[in-house]
């Protein structure tokens, strides 16, 4: 009886025993998947915020405030990598859209490299103002990427982009050189002809004014002070220079003298029925008869200059 007693009092005490054991256990197991879906909770929430944050950052149309928020994104990443409580599905999509936002960067780099780059055969055949439009898109990524250096680069991809633009800068920058030095070169040549061509116009004008005064004086008499010329003429006017030429057009090709040192404008009268004709000189000079054509033989009786000389010779002058 007490023997049985004892058993039931010791099966009793066991099962509360294992009431007990199997009430924490579930209590703490209760504990700890809550714990976890608070963590789990805390997770999503971060992730969510950091999503947010991200659709945000890319909404922003200015790349400036955008490259910020890639800054600061970055941050936020190291910072939350050092903590203690740290996730690792947090970590890893801030990895993630850090680099979706380096890739835009750098895609918009390439796309603006590949815009402003040429051949050697399209930098041959280039135009200049389109040369120099290639040259300022080069500069303007170069300002760029300093901009970009220290958050969407590393040191080794920044250093190869940065070496690539500049060598291509340089090249453009010769080919513009060479182009404005040959624009030189042909203005100067430019200039050279047209003064040329200006000087072989005058050359020209001068050649044909010298041409004509010497078909116009061709057969003319060198007459001396005092000495007169013969010749027929239908009319005629004299110049007071110290060259005074006297001209007497007419049909039959008659000469004229010329008279050096006199003064006095020189006259003639028309000519007779058998195409001859008389001229007279200033005072004191004497005067010239003539036949067709200005070949006369003799002067008249009387016909003496100055000094007394007579004119006598076919072409107007003295013997």
């Amino acid at each position: 009886m007490k023997r049985r007693k004892l058993v039931l009092i010791s099966l009793a005490v066991v099962v509360v025993i294992a009431a007990l054991i199997f009430g924490v256990a579930r209590h703490n197991k209760t504990q700890a998947e809550q714990a976890i879906q608070a963590r789990n909770a805390k997770v999503d929430q971060t992730l969510t915020a950091i999503r947010a944050q991200h659709k945000k950052n890319v909404a922003l149309k200015d790349d400036a405030k955008r490259l910020q928020a890639l800054a600061n994104l970055e941050t936020r990443s190291e910072a939350y990598s050092l903590r203690a409580d740290r996730k690792q599905p947090v970590i890893a999509l801030y990895k993630e859209l850090i680099n979706k936002e380096k890739a835009y960067f750098t895609d918009k780099n390439q796309k603006s490299l590949k815009k402003n780059k040429l051949t050697d055969d399209q930098l041959k055949d280039i135009k200049k103002k389109d040369l120099q439009a290639k040259l300022a898109g080069l500069n303007a990524l170069t300002d760029v990427l300093n901009t970009q250096r220290d958050i969407v680069y590393n040191d080794k991809n920044f250093k190869t982009l940065s070496t690539e633009i500049q060598h291509l800068s340089e090249r453009y920058a010769e080919r513009l050189r060479q182009m404005m030095q040959d624009e030189g070169q042909a203005s100067q040549t430019a200039e050279s002809s047209n003064t040329a061509s200006e000087v072989q116009g005058q050359q020209d004008q001068t050649d044909q004014s010298a041409s004509g005064q010497s078909a116009e004086t061709g057969q003319s008499g060198n007459v001396g002070n005092g000495q007169t010329g013969t010749g027929t003429s239908s009319g005629g006017y004299g110049y007071n220079n110290t060259w005074n030429s006297w001209y007497a057009p007419n049909n039959n090709g008659g000469n004229s003298g010329s008279v050096t040192d006199n003064s006095g404008a020189g006259t003639t009268t028309t000519p007779n029925a058998d195409n001859s004709g008389t001229g007279t000189g200033a005072s004191d000079q004497g005067s010239s008869t003539g036949t067709d054509g200005g070949n006369q033989s003799s002067s008249a009786t009387g016909n003496t200059g100055i000094d007394g000389q007579v004119s006598s010779g076919a072409d107007g002058t003295n013997p």
